[in-house]
């Protein structure tokens, strides 16, 4: 880290703009974006958020800005040691660090010894501090040196930017191994909160927190697509899907199945109807499907495939959503008729009627990992979890 990298994040911090920031500054705006970067990076911590043309503060940002604001006062002292009020100096803070280990050990030798560094590269970056600030900082001796006026001030501000700084490393550095440790788990989007993923989420969870209390599991839902993308970057760790195949670059295993039910209304849906009256039902109603790239989805067309003829497919109303609750709003306001889980339709309320489908037709769970060392052990750890939660080899 440096002192005009310091400078510029507490600037940006308080003008709320980068651009603003990089006027004041004269300095181009990707100077400026990239000395945010550093610091994010090195404290582990996002600080600020694009809106429009300005930035808001996160709320780490905000906890964290009267110890950034007390960094560049101590950096504006420094500059102030030399008359340097130019906002492009810039120190690093190992240097400073080293400038002060040899002020106070009085000797450039010993001070090399200690930090195991040569005595000239040590004499050297002592030289670039004093030339950068423009002024004499120690009196040498044969027998060693003394602190000049200038050099005790920069002592006295670099001891205290140490402070700040190491403890803003040692918070980091307790989020980066919560980092580390944490598994990412991404999901399917439940249908509702008493949906089977719903269920199956919160028992894993709630049962991985008991078990793991110092390995966090996170969990995001997302669609298919951004499920795949998320596994094949590194977003996720594992996630769980619902899909009839499974990208075979991934290694899968098996969950659950769910069985499935066509469901409508009472009136579109009559008493005692059942698979032989598939056709007269979805070609009497709109269809609502949800994301073509879903496992449900592809059921769906599987089942349709087989119940109509190529004149009917052509006939059939479908109104394609990537929204399950819309989908289900529809079947149960509107007079769609749609697939879905069977023990989710038994929860829901209105006057529906369901018509099982064939065990084949069954939907299958997936927890899918990638290919490595690392997902297998993924895999391992939730896989023993949802195994005593009932989930797992045995599914059905």
């Amino acid at each position: 880290m440096d002192t005009s990298t310091l400078l510029i994040v507490h600037r940006v911090m308080s003008e709320r703009s980068i651009r603003g920031t990089a006027r004041v500054m004269r300095k181009p705006v990707s100077s400026i974006a990239a000395a945010i970067d550093r610091l994010e990076s090195q404290i582990s911590v996002p600080l600020v958020q694009k809106a429009g043309t300005s930035v808001v503060l996160t709320l780490e940002a905000e906890r964290l800005s009267p110890a950034i604001k007390q960094l560049a006062e101590h950096v504006q002292d420094i500059m102030a040691i030399g008359n340097r009020s130019r906002q492009d100096v810039s120190l690093s803070l190992s240097a400073l660090a080293r400038f002060a280990h040899v002020a106070e050990t009085g000797s450039i030798r010993r001070a090399a010894k200690s930090l195991g560094l040569g005595q000239p590269q040590l004499a050297r970056q002592i030289a670039h501090v004093e030339a950068t600030l423009g002024c004499r900082l120690l009196n040498r001796r044969v027998d060693g040196s003394t602190m000049t006026e200038a050099g005790k001030r920069l002592v006295t501000s670099t001891r205290a930017i140490e402070a700040i700084w190491n403890e803003l490393a040692h918070a980091a550095a307790g989020r980066s191994r919560r980092s580390a440790a944490t598994i990412r788990l991404g999901s399917i989007s439940p249908m509702g909160h008493d949906s089977f993923v719903a269920t199956l989420l919160a028992s894993l969870v709630a049962t991985w927190m008991n078990d793991k209390p110092r390995q966090p599991l996170l969990v995001a839902n997302t669609t298919t697509e951004g499920l795949i993308a998320g596994l094949k970057s590194g977003t996720y760790d594992a996630v769980l899907l619902n899909s009839v195949t499974v990208p075979t670059d991934f290694d899968s295993y098996l969950i659950s199945r769910s069985p499935l039910s066509l469901v409508g209304q009472s009136q579109v849906i009559k008493a005692g109807e059942g698979r032989d009256d598939l056709a007269r039902i979805v070609l009497g109603s709109p269809v609502a499907v949800p994301s073509p790239r879903s496992g449900l989805r592809q059921i769906i067309n599987r089942l349709l495939a087989d119940t109509l003829t190529e004149a009917e497919l052509d006939r059939l109303k479908v109104i394609e959503l990537d929204s399950m609750p819309i989908v289900i709003n529809l079947v149960l306001h509107h007079g769609a008729v749609s697939v879905l889980p069977s023990e989710s339709v038994a929860r829901m309320s209105g006057d529906l009627r369901q018509i099982p489908l064939p065990a084949e037709l069954a939907l299958p769970y997936w927890l899918v990992c990638r290919k490595n060392e690392s997902g297998r052990q993924t895999a391992d750890a939730l896989l023993t979890v949802l195994a005593r939660l009932g989930y797992g080899e045995n599914a059905k």
